[in-house]
């Protein structure tokens, strides 16, 4: 990559991102029995938290335009972090709803200041690599909050589990604080290197007004192409079939295999390995080939893996051994797929990015994830409560098809 000391302050990051944005789904069934809630209202405690995560994607991306994508970054982060630590605090069901609002509200920052600032360092020829690896981080925040966060709650409590994520988090975020600081140092000192606060024009250095006022101007003023609009689109979808599968892997395979939920969740972990694994090197690819075929490739394979999940009824009555290991090397082959299409994707919204806009263009299209995030749970529990889950988790290949025409159109709009 043009800047991997960078790219890695920035994928750091992510990791901290993720971690924070699942630390309650691992300690719901404890909320449920301590507050005596319902699993429904517990359930609102998420939507809360994507909720405030959609609305405020796009004004983040805006004002990280005009401000400072790094800056806005690193307060984003601390803001994730102080929701956390309220909830480990809460004496009451509301107050976990308003840690939860300020823990969405403060992450919705992320991505679109860590994605346009990796599109910023990189170049049309590494961009790819570099959000493979973006991906990669986020990844391994995922796999480590239930881990973590489970793991303390199970020993101790959740309070305890939470004020230690808290914790965790405020930690490796003083790491990215040093990473940036040292990346940025680092680059000053090479010729012909600029770092984002020389390149961006956001009033942070004794520039002029109007200075501030064309960097507002041209995060306002987005130009919307054909282009921009299908990528939107393929987010959407992208991210509804990816909540949608990881929120239902583990009911999934018990439900249709007769395994324990303990095997479900294996299987589910060998999910989030498989993904992370082909993040990096799909990016790879990203660089090397054409982006549209493979995000079709991509979405096609993951179609066919997901219908074919259907035949795990002919696996009852293995070993519980060898059904958990032949469950996580398919589910791992379908998180490769799945995940793959991420750094093709992001590459290409990458490709339309301008340095004065290109934390309002990501803050646009990092909204169509969260709506896609947030919808996608919602679509298939209500499939599951009609269907069974048995039958509604295969009906996720139809998204992962619309998904694969979704890439296809971009050749037909593309400029």
């Amino acid at each position: 990559m043009r800047r991997p000391r960078a790219v890695g302050s920035v994928t750091v990051g992510h990791g901290v991102n993720e971690f924070f944005s699942i630390v309650i789904p691992p300690i719901i069934p404890l909320l449920v029995a301590d507050f005596g809630i319902t699993y429904g209202q517990a359930g609102v405690l998420v939507t809360v938290f994507f909720v405030m995560y959609a609305l405020f994607q796009l004004p983040a991306g805006m004002l990280a335009d005009i401000i400072g994508k790094e800056r806005l970054l690193i307060a984003g982060l601390f803001g994730m972090a102080g929701g956390v630590l309220l909830a480990s605090l809460a004496t009451s069901y509301e107050t976990l709803l308003v840690a939860q609002a300020i823990a969405g509200i403060s992450g919705s920052a992320f991505h679109p200041t860590g994605m346009a600032l990796v599109s910023d360092y990189e170049t049309e020829q590494t961009e790819g690599k570099a959000m493979g690896v973006f991906g990669f981080g986020g990844a391994l925040g995922t796999m480590s909050a239930p881990v973590i966060v489970g793991g303390v709650a199970a020993v101790a409590d959740w309070r305890l589990a939470l004020a230690t994520g808290a914790a965790i988090g405020i930690l490796v975020t003083c790491l990215v604080v040093y990473l940036f600081l040292t990346a940025e140092e680092r680059a000053a000192d090479e010729p012909g290197e600029e770092t984002e606060s020389t390149v961006r024009t956001d009033g942070s250095r004794g520039e002029s007004k109007q200075s501030v006022r064309r960097t507002v101007r041209n995060a306002i003023d987005l130009p919307i192409t054909p282009s921009i609009i299908v990528l939107f689109f393929i987010t959407v979808v992208l991210s509804l079939q990816h909540r949608a599968i990881q929120t239902y892997t583990t009911s999934y395979v018990a439900a249709e295999t007769g395994a324990s939920v303990a095997a479900g969740n294996v299987t589910f972990f060998a999910l989030l390995v498989g993904g992370s694994l082909a993040s990096l090197y799909a990016g790879d690819l990203a660089d090397r080939f054409d982006r549209m075929t493979l995000g079709i490739a991509a979405s096609l394979a993951t179609a066919a893996l997901v219908a074919a999940t259907l035949a795990t009824t002919f696996l009852e009555g293995l070993p519980i051994e060898l059904l958990t290991a032949i469950l996580a090397v398919w589910f791992a082959v379908i998180g490769a797929g799945m995940y793959a299409s991420y750094p093709v994707k992001n590459a290409m919204v990458s490709q339309q990015a301008e340095a004065t806009s290109s934390g309002s263009l990501f803050g646009v299209i990092q909204t169509g994830s969260a709506i896609g995030s947030a919808s996608g749970p919602t679509v298939f529990g209500i499939l599951s409560t009609r269907w069974g889950v048995v039958a509604a988790f295969p009906a996720i290949a139809v998204v992962s098809v619309v998904l694969a025409l979704s890439f296809g159109l971009l050749w037909f709009v593309a400029e």
